[in-house]
């Protein structure tokens, strides 16, 4: 999967990005609808995705508040927990759980139909919470890539 971890990483930096970006405590705790939860959770929740890609079952635990300086911390806590382990250590099936489903998956098909999606959709939602908060963001905020002028 050579690439893969470059992606995880990508996007756990652009977790932290929008942190800087302006998403502060009163976006955090801010929901897209009323049934769903707060933006810093699902921030969070993206951050434990690049975690996850790497250890599914061991990856550090969600912070109990949605702070700026809780995520900073975690998103730092996430990068140490990812440092020497790769994509590449899932050799065999991954069980893992998702809501309350036990799945086992090939390694190939837990990080790309599992892991990265769910990392990219978490990381979506905290974003168009922010963008309805009024913080200004762009495309290129969200992907890194894209430059407009």
């Amino acid at each position: 999967m050579d690439g893969l971890d470059d992606t995880f990483d990508h996007y756990l930096g652009q977790c932290r990005a929008l942190l800087d970006r302006g998403v502060d405590d009163t976006v955090l705790c801010r929901r897209l609808a009323p049934d769903m939860d707060e933006a810093g959770f699902h921030l969070a929740v993206a951050m434990r995705f690049a975690a996850r890609a790497v250890a599914p079952m061991e990856a550090p635990d969600i912070p109990s508040e949605y702070t700026q300086a809780a995520l900073r911390t975690y998103a730092d806590d996430i990068a140490g927990f990812r440092a020497g382990r790769t994509t590449g250590d899932l050799t065999g099936p991954v069980h893992h759980v998702a809501g309350e489903a036990e799945l086992t998956q090939d390694p190939q098909d837990f990080l790309l139909r599992f892991a990265l999606p769910n990392m990219i959709f978490h990381l979506s939602v905290a974003y168009a919470v922010a963008r309805s908060a009024g913080v200004p963001l762009g495309k290129a905020d969200f992907d890194g890539l894209h430059v407009y002028r």
